[in-house]
């Protein structure tokens, strides 16, 4: 508990100076970017080590994949930005940036990136001998899971910072609440099988303490902006044309709170399913105490995916 406490303390100091600094210095932002990089080929060489547990995968294979998550990852960012959702970005994003010096800019979209893969693992079905069916599905999986997802966090963070820090508040507050609840009232269990410890109150009062603050957040959002924007503006300013009015404002934040809580923990329910199929305790050890990329964030990339289809939607509907 003490590591878990000492590892907690160092990644809050870490990231939140950065997160706060990249409001106002393009250095912390870019830094914050090509950080949100390497923590998708991260959490892909995690998935990779897992699968290996069960089938040891050729290097040159991981590589690929690897390579191939880089490019999911490049062209959900990309693909956002060049899209009329673009104009709601804060700016351009660096993987446009380094995209456009290389005359790749228009040609990188999810489409093209999923038929790099497809050709790929068709092409590794056929020389490497032992790889199966089953092998493609493992490898498309987790390249889509740790492209889409954290290709989702970052543009949501493109979009503006309250989005991420909506997004984080939820999920750990959901998550170690849920710890919480499930300690003191924890009585029935939700899902044996993938992970013994979880209850359904936990779950519940994980979710009740996440849609107070996550609901408090948005709808005070107006009073709070200035200490950021230098005026007030409501939460969803920017990516409307009109704000909603407060009725709608309270409505939405207690939808939106409520949807993502359940989204994080079913990301989380996902990935402890997956590491239980594989026999492994955590991805890795590169939080002490916490695990790895994706024991720490699992339910935040997930819920990034969500969320970052539902302003889409909002956009759609109100933009």
């Amino acid at each position: 508990m003490k590591k878990r406490f000492v590892t907690a303390s160092i990644l809050i100091m870490t990231a939140l100076p950065l997160l706060i600094l990249s409001v106002r210095f393009p250095i912390a932002r870019r830094i914050l970017e090509v950080l949100l990089i390497f923590i998708a080929v991260g959490a892909e060489i995690e998935l990779l080590n897992m699968y290996d547990k069960s089938k040891k995968i050729p290097l040159w294979v991981k590589i690929v994949t690897v390579f191939l998550t880089i490019v999911m990852y490049f062209s959900v960012v990309n693909w956002f930005y060049m899209s009329s959702f673009g104009s709601k970005f804060r700016e351009d994003p660096l993987i446009h940036k380094i995209l456009k010096s290389i005359y790749f800019d228009k040609f990188t979209t999810p489409f093209t990136a999923i038929i790099m893969m497809f050709i790929a693992f068709m092409a590794m079905m056929i020389l490497v001998p032992d790889f199966e069916v089953s092998d493609v599905g493992r490898l498309f999986l987790a390249v889509l899971y740790s492209g889409i997802c954290v290709g989702a966090f970052t543009v949501l963070y493109s979009f503006g910072l309250r989005f991420i820090v909506y997004l984080l508040a939820i999920t750990v507050l959901t998550d170690s609440f849920a710890l919480v609840f499930g300690m003191l009232f924890g009585k029935h269990k939700m899902a044996p099988v993938i992970s013994p410890k979880k209850t359904w109150e936990g779950a519940i009062g994980g979710t009740l303490t996440a849609l107070v603050v996550g609901a408090t957040i948005i709808s005070i959002y107006s009073l709070i902006s200035p200490l950021f924007h230098g005026e007030s503006i409501e939460f969803f300013s920017g990516i409307i044309k009109e704000d909603f009015s407060i009725g709608g404002n309270i409505f939405v934040a207690i939808i939106l709170t409520l949807f993502l809580s359940i989204c994080s923990q079913i990301g989380d329910l996902v990935a402890s399913k997956l590491k239980r199929a594989y026999g492994i305790k955590d991805y890795s050890n590169i939080f002490p105490g916490h695990g790895g990329i994706l024991d720490r964030f699992d339910s935040a990339f997930f819920a990034s995916a969500i969320f970052l289809l539902i302003v889409v939607i909002i956009l759609c509907l109100f933009a």
